[in-house]
C-alpha cells in the first residue's frame, strides 16, 4: 500500500493552484470537478484540466492523482467521466456514495470508453452512506473500489451531530467505517479542517485519525502539508524498532520462532508482519 498520509483537494477551473501542487510534498492530489467549480466553469474546468495534465502530467510523477467527478445523477456526470477516460489518473473520485451501484455505474461507464480503468474512491459524507458501508465497500471492490474518503463537512450537516473541537460525538460514526475498512482491506482518508491557520487542531484532528486507524488526511491549503505528513509518518525510534524486529527474526536461530524476546519484549510473528508492513510502507 503506497503512502497517502496527505491528499490535497485543488479545484480544476484554478491552474495557478494546481501549478502549486505540482511542488507541494503532497501524498496525493484531488482534481476537483465539483464543489469547488461553479456551473458555468464545469466545461472550461474539463477543458482546462485535461489540456494542463497533457502538459504537466510529469510534474506529478511522485503523486497520485485522483478526479473529484460530479454525482451520476448530475448532468455533468457523464461529461465528467469522457475527461476522466482521456486523462487516466490513478483514480476517480465519487462523491455523495451511497450504494454500490454509483460505483458499478462508474465502472462501467469508464470501462466503455477505455481499456484500463482507474481505481475507485468513494466519498461518506451522509448518514445512509455509513448506514450502508459493508454493502458499498464489499460490492464496490468488484468494480476497483480501493479507497473510502470521508466527508466530514456534508455529514455534520446532514445528520446534524454537534462534533465539538475535539470530534469525540464523531467517533461512533468514525469507528463503524474503520470497521468496514479494515474488515474488507480499503484505505481510509480523513475529512478536511476548513480552519486552515489552525495549526493546534489540525494536530488534534490527525491524531484522532490516526488512532482510529486512517491513513491520511485531505486537505485544502498548502499550510497544512506538513503537519499532516509529519503526523502520519513513523518517527524514528518506530522505524528502528520495526527495523529491529526485522532484523532479530532474520537470525538462523530465530527463523523458526513463534516468539522471541527482544530487548525484555515478548515479540510474536503477527509484530513481524506489522513491522514488515510498516517498512514497505514508508520506505
Amino acid at each position: 500500500m503506497r503512502k497517502l498520509r496527505s491528499v490535497l483537494y485543488v479545484p480544476a477551473a484554478n491552474e495557478k493552484a494546481m501549478r502549486k501542487a505540482a511542488t507541494l510534498s503532497v501524498d496525493a492530489v484531488i482534481f476537483d470537478l465539483e464543489d469547488s467549480v461553479f456551473p458555468e466553469q464545469k466545461t472550461s474546468a474539463r477543458t482546462g484540466l485535461a489540456a494542463f495534465l497533457a502538459q504537466e502530467r510529469a510534474s506529478y510523477q511522485d503523486k497520485y492523482l485522483a478526479i473529484r467527478v460530479n454525482g451520476s445523477d448530475t448532468e455533468y456526470w457523464k461529461e465528467d467521466l469522457a475527461v476522466v477516460a482521456d486523462i487516466m489518473p490513478d483514480a476517480v473520485l465519487l462523491p455523495k456514495v451511497t450504494a454500490a451501484q454509483h460505483i458499478a455505474l462508474t465502472h462501467a461507464e469508464l470501462s466503455a470508453r477505455a481499456i484500463q480503468t482507474p481505481k475507485i474512491w468513494a466519498m461518506i459524507e451522509n448518514p445512509l452512506g455509513i448506514l450502508r458501508l459493508e454493502s458499498i465497500v464489499e460490492n464496490g471492490k468488484t468494480f476497483g473500489l480501493e479507497c473510502l474518503v470521508l466527508g466530514t463537512n456534508d455529514l455534520i450537516k446532514d445528520s446534524d451531530i454537534e462534533p465539538g473541537k475535539d470530534r469525540s460525538n464523531l467517533i461512533p460514526w468514525f469507528s463503524h467505517v474503520m470497521l468496514v475498512a479494515k474488515a474488507l482491506n480499503v484505505t481510509v482518508i480523513d475529512g478536511v479542517l476548513n480552519d486552515i491557520n489552525n495549526v493546534e487542531l489540525l494536530q488534534a484532528e490527525c491524531n484522532m485519525a490516526r488512532a482510529l486507524g486512517m491513513n491520511g488526511k485531505s486537505i485544502i491549503h498548502p499550510a497544512q502539508v506538513n503537519t499532516v505528513n509529519k503526523a502520519f509518518s513513523p518517527d524514528e525510534e518506530q522505524i528502528a524498532w520495526w527495523q529491529k524486529i526485522v532484523a532479530a527474526y532474520a537470525q538462523p536461530e530465530n527463523q523458526n520462532a513463534g516468539v522471541i524476546n527482544l530487548d525484555g519484549t515478548m515479540v510474536e510473528r503477527l509484530h513481524l508482519e506489522i513491522a514488515e508492513r510498516k517498512l514497505r510502507q514508508f520506505r
